[in-house]
């Protein structure tokens, strides 16, 4: 079977470890969740760049050789030794000797601004996350009895997981960095969806009414002018009909092979919050979609919870993101969801 890295990191910073991280620093779990989902497939780029470069995969192998396997199975206990802040220190240090001190000032920052954390906050959390990349990858390196080529081809070979994983939001901030130049760059969906044009609420040609009834009283004056002595009967008024049509929605139509490209796509709160991942599209006949299904809450190993979107719930298709109508305040609310067990 063949190896996720990011999946596999992940494991490693579970929620209790997660809250630990938050704990030690003084930071707000949520935001240090935010940091490191964003982290590991942002550092994960970056070694991938450096890999690709010349001499780039035998720094790496004799970087990942030096890292204590220890540290995957001790890490919850470092956080709390009177040693963390040397180890937080030694991993950013090995960090930045490693990428340069241009790629991890850049990288450190990026995190900082979508994690909503300051500078100091983002070098040690960085500090935290490197032991932990360095550590998976030197455990792959020893199982595997990889050389530098072979962990250079280990890394491209991850170039679509680490793609997938990068928050939209934040691979934004890491443009024109050369972070991503190793996994390609994070490119948007060719793919474009099918927008529904908003509907007129009355009809272009809404002037013709008013101008035919000038020209008909201007006709039936020059009439009585002429003919003063017959009677004209008097008519009616004409019914007219308003057609109204229904508030403006979004059609979001797929084949079933563009379906697939949507799956593991964010979701967007109206508050432009991500709120979840799309793991399931369900299509009428004529490949309009009638239901999404999104997992939220699964990154750090916690249960996920796997919601249903309707399609009136959906505000604005993106290339790569869908866009609902609820605050993320409302999702539990508004949605209806269920739990699943972590697999």
């Amino acid at each position: 079977m063949t190896t996720n890295l990011v999946s596999t990191i992940t494991q490693v910073l579970n929620s209790d470890v997660v809250a630990r991280i938050a704990s030690s620093l003084g930071l707000d779990k949520a935001k240090v969740g935010r940091a490191i989902q964003a982290g590991v497939p942002g550092l994960l780029a970056a070694l991938t760049s450096l890999v690709s470069k010349p001499a780039g995969a035998s720094a790496l192998l004799k970087t990942v050789s030096q890292q204590d396997p220890s540290v995957l199975s001790s890490l919850a206990s470092t956080l709390g030794a009177s040693g963390k802040t040397a180890f937080i220190d030694r991993g950013a240090n090995t960090l930045s000797s490693l990428l340069g001190s241009t790629t991890m000032s850049a990288l450190t920052n990026s995190i900082g601004r979508y994690a909503g954390v300051g500078a100091e906050s983002s070098k040690s959390l960085m500090g935290l996350l490197g032991p932990v990349v360095l550590g998976v990858l030197g455990q792959q390196q020893r199982t595997q009895g990889l050389d530098a080529a072979a962990l250079g081809g280990l890394l491209a070979s991850q170039k679509d997981n680490i793609s997938r994983a990068l928050p939209a939001g934040f691979a934004e901030h890491l443009k024109d960095t050369g972070i991503l130049d190793g996994i390609g760059g994070v490119k948007a969906s060719s793919f474009k969806p099918a927008y529904a044009k908003p509907q007129p609420t009355s009809s272009n040609l809404g002037w013709v009414l008013p101008a035919l009834g000038i020209l008909a009283v201007g006709a039936l004056a020059w009439y009585l002018l002429r003919n003063p002595t017959k009677e004209v009967a008097t008519l009616p008024p004409a019914k007219i009909e308003s057609r109204t049509t229904a508030p403006n929605r979004v059609t979001f139509t797929v084949t079933a092979d563009e379906a697939k490209n949507w799956i593991a796509k964010p979701v967007y709160s109206s508050d432009n919050r991500k709120i979840g991942e799309i793991v399931e599209i369900n299509r009428d006949p004529n490949n309009n979609v009638t239901e999404v299904f999104m997992d939220t809450g699964s990154f750090l190993g916690i249960g996920a919870t796997r919601y249903r979107i309707t399609s009136d719930q959906i505000q604005e298709v993106k290339p790569d993101a869908l866009m609902l109508t609820i605050k993320e305040s409302e999702v539990t609310k508004e949605l209806q969801g269920t739990k699943n067990q972590p697999q």
